[in-house]
């Protein structure tokens, strides 16, 4: 009886994940509930069907439970990744990097998967793990999008050898959109004037802005045209704030640091908040926005603190 539950089980969820049809999800997680005699299998199973339905907590909860009951390597590895995907959703990297360390260390049929998996985990930490990511992907016979990042995210801190790699792999892939960020990377004239015709080819006018605000080093003119195009973007991201504040050293536009100031006030981001009110009252209402800065700036004090 057992066998035939689990099974029915096993077909709701193919069927669910053909289809997106909840219930038959939450058919599959009424089923496995009831199991009695719940194994590492089961168990497994449940802890999908509740990271499909979104309860990623009650997912990684169950993971734990599976890994417990597990007792072959292979249990263990897809248990471990499969809760360290859950743990990605969550952005708790630490954890989920953990869980893929210990996964590939066993004898598992998903070694392939945890180490890419790992690499994604790397690249989103960012810092020393990108080169662990870097090492990671060249592992693998066929380079991917990830290795083309990571190859980006080291030549934009100035190892500009792999800025290099970073194009010949985009390339490969075919991807205007990577070689673009590539040749951005490189930080040459020319690499650079390319990829703003390969940003203006994908429409992609942040980009736009980004390969002018580099190119400006080389054509100062160019720095307001890059201005211009930040104006075009509504976007509250913290990738946009620094740009607009980066445009607003190089051109004094006060506005761009007001619009800047606006986004970082969304997201809570107190040191800048304390850094751009500084600059504002340099430029007007020097009493009220020094006295802002202040506030800003014990608040900054007070949370790292609280940490």
């Amino acid at each position: 009886m057992k066998r035939n539950t689990i099974a029915n089980a096993v077909e709701l969820f193919e069927r669910y994940k053909r289809t997106k049809e909840p219930e038959l999800l939450d058919s599959a997680i009424s089923i496995l509930e009831e199991v009695e005699k719940k194994d590492s299998g089961s168990l497994n199973l449940l802890g999908l069907c509740y990271l499909e339905k979104g309860d990623v907590r009650k997912a990684i909860e169950v993971f734990n439970e599976a890994y417990k009951r597990a007792k072959d390597e292979e249990s263990r590895g897809v248990i471990l990744l499969n809760k360290a995907m859950a743990l990605m959703k969550l952005r708790e990297y630490q954890g989920a990097y953990d869980a893929l360390k210990e996964a590939i260390s066993l004898r598992t049929s998903v070694k392939g998967e945890a180490k890419r998996l790992l690499a994604k985990v790397c690249l989103a930490r960012g810092g020393k793990y990108v080169e662990e990511a870097k090492d990671i992907l060249e592992s693998f016979e066929i380079p991917n999008e990830d290795l083309a990042v990571a190859y980006i995210l080291l030549a934009r801190r100035g190892r500009k050898e792999y800025g290099k790699k970073a194009i010949e792999v985009s390339k490969f892939l075919k991807d205007d959109r990577l070689l673009a960020e590539a040749l951005l990377s490189s930080g040459e004239e020319k690499d650079v004037e390319e990829a703003l015709e390969l940003f203006r080819r994908v429409r992609d006018v942040r980009g736009e802005a980004r390969a002018l605000l580099v190119l400006s080093k080389y054509k100062p003119e160019l720095v307001y045209e890059a201005a211009s195009k930040l104006e075009e973007i509504e976007d509250e991201s913290q990738e946009h704030l620094q740009l607009l504040y980066e445009v607003y050293k190089r051109t004094g536009l006060v506005e761009l640091l007001k619009r800047a100031i606006t986004i970082a006030e969304k997201l809570k981001d107190s040191l800048f908040l304390a850094r751009a009110y500084v600059e504002l009252s340099k430029v007007e209402n020097e009493v009220e926005n020094l006295r802002l800065a202040v506030k800003y700036y014990e608040e900054y004090v007070r949370r790292a603190e609280g940490k």
